[in-house]
């Protein structure tokens, strides 16, 4: 192999880890925008199933009372 053939061939070989290098911080990047995106939509949704229960609460207790009220009414 001669001195060019090695000189070459180590230019190949620095070029192509540092392309691997680059790949992997970029999926590495796109990794921690998916998890942020989720973690936001969790939040979200978290806070649709809090509306939705108080929702929920607030129909049963006026179902108790207009029960109590029809069962306090003389016929």
């Amino acid at each position: 192999m001669g001195l060019w053939t090695a000189v070459v061939l180590i230019v190949a070989i620095g070029v192509l880890s540092e392309m691997y290098r680059a790949r992997l911080k970029a999926q590495a990047g796109r990794t921690n925008a998916a998890y942020e995106d989720l973690a936001k939509r969790l939040v979200r949704l978290e806070d649709r199933m809090a509306n939705i229960e108080t929702i929920v609460l607030e129909q049963e207790k006026a179902k108790r009372f207009a029960e109590l009220h029809a069962e306090g009414k003389p016929s």
